[in-house]
């Protein structure tokens, strides 16, 4: 008799086998109620359809349950507390310099190729082996030149093409050839891991502008005219990288010379031609005419169009000034595409946004009915300008709709786990949040508006300078004073401590407050923390001019007289005379320095705090910087020092000084 675990074996042998279609298995099993009688149970089993599981399946589901931590720096930051950068400055230099590292690694490794033969890997991969090395006894064949083309060494294929004999080249690898110079026009490229550099690089060009990088009369022109006869790969090769590299005119002379001569072109060379209408007709109704005109070529030469095809025209229609037209148009074209069963992606919504959201156009909410489409169904990635769409909504919810709610539901949509890569690249990321924060300061409360701030700052956001103030000015038009020392903190961590428009709105905000609440849970020093963050201000200040002194260093920093003015005004809100008194000592010394004038409401404040207290020394010195700052309030003081004052001989003489013997005896009089 068979053993139970060989058994086994072969049943799930056997259910595996038949795993691609439905099946039923009966078991039976015997149950013994008692030592005489017998019953059996029949159970079916029933072995689902078989899923076709794709080799990631399992590490996106993994991937799925684990959610962005706001609280943990980037990945790619190392986790260590001296190595977390706050500001961007920081995060931009973090990056690069590890990415620095690693072209430095990579530079090593091709240059000294012979210390790197080892093979660990099982399948080896090719693309971490060090690239061969172009010698003189390298033999020059077109095996060679068609390896260069496939691992995308442009400099290396380019010395091989011109080392071969022109008449050796097979037509398969001139065209081969061709197309690789065209795409690539003739430049090496960044590594493909160095996203870093090519995102910052990103961030520094202009907003949707086409710069005409293609080398004229270069190699690519040479081989396509080297060519005996022209075929319609070769042309569509051309017309391609032209309009890649921002050729447009010389791609609409080939695109026109290949019609000419009866060939077809294929479906990437019309979407090219799709994207450059825009430039080579000015006018809104060449564009248009061309547009339609270039469908017309397609239907005849019985190409169906995809959703790149339906972008490129959106590009087109979006450069159009004319805003009734290319309202007009695009959505003829979306319902023309739709009628074929072409989708709209992301790219798409992008470009109807840029057409329908203009900054001097008319309001037009578009983009709810995109937001109620997207929380439907979320269309897949498909194009380059997909991942432009939130970065591009968000600004439109911003600057054109104002609206805090959509903002929010398209908020939730990007934060959904399949979505989160749809962000783009860094400086999209950073329109995105920047657009966000600044709606919510004018939208939302204090408590809505430091949620989301706590959540996205620092690590997945860091504030530019502007967006910080607003934040910091949305606090305290509400009087939410308590949030205060934890803006200033983050400041601090961020690197703004030192910019004087930052401290100015700080020191602002601090000062908006009644005073001291009984509610606030004081520190173990039992200092409010509005006070403590008034103090913690004016010592980083003071200490950062004094390092800037004694070093000879140039700085931007300075008091400012409404700087001082809001931190008197704090400290005499706080009973905090000493402070007071020290600001109004660094008050009289920096008169002729101060940017600003020392607020009349605060000195007069002061003033009446000295009078309370028979301060005569702090109250002279009030009433010497009303008189040198030409203050009205100036006579009102000096006549209320005389009165309820009481000075010494000495004091009587300073005060004189100050006013001057000929309006003191009118004050007298």
């Amino acid at each position: 008799m068979m053993s139970c675990p060989n058994l086994n074996a072969l049943v799930w042998q056997h259910l595996f086998r038949n795993a691609r279609r439905p099946f039923v298995w009966k078991s039976g099993r015997s149950i013994v109620p008692n030592g005489n009688s017998f019953s059996t149970e029949t159970k079916e089993i029933v072995i689902p359809n078989y899923i076709p599981r794709g080799p990631t399946d399992i590490l996106e589901a993994l991937a799925s349950t684990v959610k962005r931590d706001p609280t943990a720096p980037h990945f790619k930051f190392h986790d260590d507390p001296y190595l977390i950068p706050a500001s961007n400055h920081a995060k931009r230099t973090y990056a690069l310099a590890q990415e620095a590292g690693r072209k430095a690694a990579n530079w090593i490794k091709h240059e000294h190729a012979e210390l790197f033969q080892h093979r660990n890997a099982e399948p080896f991969i090719q693309a971490f082996a060090p690239a061969e090395k172009l010698t003189e006894t390298t033999p020059i064949t077109e095996d060679l030149l068609k390896k260069y083309i496939h691992t995308a060494q442009v400099a290396n294929a380019i010395h091989v093409y011109g080392k071969l004999d022109s008449a050796a080249i097979s037509p398969e690898t001139r065209q081969s050839f061709l197309e690789f110079v065209a795409f690539y026009n003739e430049d090496d490229q960044l590594n493909q891991d160095f996203v870093e550099e090519r995102w910052f690089k990103s961030g520094m060009k202009g907003k949707d502008q086409i710069r005409q990088t293609w080398k004229n009369n270069g190699l690519a022109e040479a081989v396509f005219n080297s060519m005996e006869r022209k075929t319609p790969e070769a042309y569509c090769a051309l017309i391609c990288g032209m309009a890649k590299h921002g050729k447009a005119v010389g791609a609409w002379e080939y695109y026109n010379q290949m019609l000419a001569e009866g060939f077809a072109p294929n479906l990437t060379t019309y979407n090219s031609i799709f994207k450059i209408a825009g430039i080579v007709r000015e006018d809104a109704e060449h564009q248009i005419r061309l547009i339609d005109e270039t469908l017309r070529n397609m239907v005849h030469a019985g190409i169906k169009p995809n959703v790149r095809t339906l972008n490129s025209i959106l590009e087109s229609i979006s450069r159009i000034p004319i805003y009734r037209v290319a309202r007009e148009k695009s959505l003829q074209v979306l319902s023309d595409f739709k009628s074929i069963g072409v989708k709209p992606s992301l790219g798409s919504y992008y470009f109807l946004l840029k057409i329908f959201c203009r900054e001097k156009g008319p309001i037009n909410n578009i983009l709810v009915g995109i937001v109620n489409r997207l929380e439907y169904e979320m269309p897949p990635l498909q194009d380059l300008h997909d991942v432009a769409f939130f970065a591009e909504a968000m600004r439109v919810c911003n600057y054109h709709l104002e609206d805090v709610q959509l903002a929010k539901r398209l908020h939730d949509l990007l934060c959904l786990p399949q979505n989160q890569a749809l962000i783009g690249d860094s400086y999209k990321e950073s329109i995105y949040y920047r657009c966000f924060l600044l709606l919510l300061t004018r939208a939302e409360g204090p408590e809505a508006l430091m949620e989301m701030y706590r959540h996205l700052v620092p690590n997945i956001y860091t504030p530019e300078q502007s967006v910080f103030e607003a934040v910091v000015k949305s606090v305290a038009e509400c009087s939410a004073v308590h949030y205060v020392p934890e803006l200033w903190s983050d400041a601090v961590y961020m690197d703004m401590g030192e910019r004087e428009s930052i401290l100015e709105v700080l020191l602002e905000a601090l000062a908006s407050g009644s005073g001291p609440d009984s509610n606030t849970v004081s520190d173990k020093d039992d200092v409010d923390p509005v006070l403590a963050t008034a103090r913690a201000i004016t010592a980083h200040v003071d200490n950062f001019l004094k390092v800037a002194e004694e070093k000879n260093r140039p700085t931007s920093l300075r008091w400012t007289g409404s700087m001082l003015g809001n931190l008197a005004k704090l400290f005499l809100q706080y009973g905090d005379v000493a402070s007071a008194n020290a600001i109004i000592i660094k008050v009289h010394t920096l008169k002729n320095q101060l940017s600003s004038f020392f607020p009349v409401a605060t000195l007069n404040k002061f003033y009446e705090s000295c009078i309370e207290r028979q301060d005569s020394a702090m109250a002279l010195m009030a009433i010497d910087y009303a008189v040198e700052m030409g203050y009205d309030e100036s006579s009102s003081m000096a006549k209320q020092a005389r009165e309820q004052l009481k000075l010494d001989e000495r004091q009587q003489e300073k005060l004189n000084s100050i006013l001057g013997s000929t309006s003191t005896t009118s004050e007298e009089s």
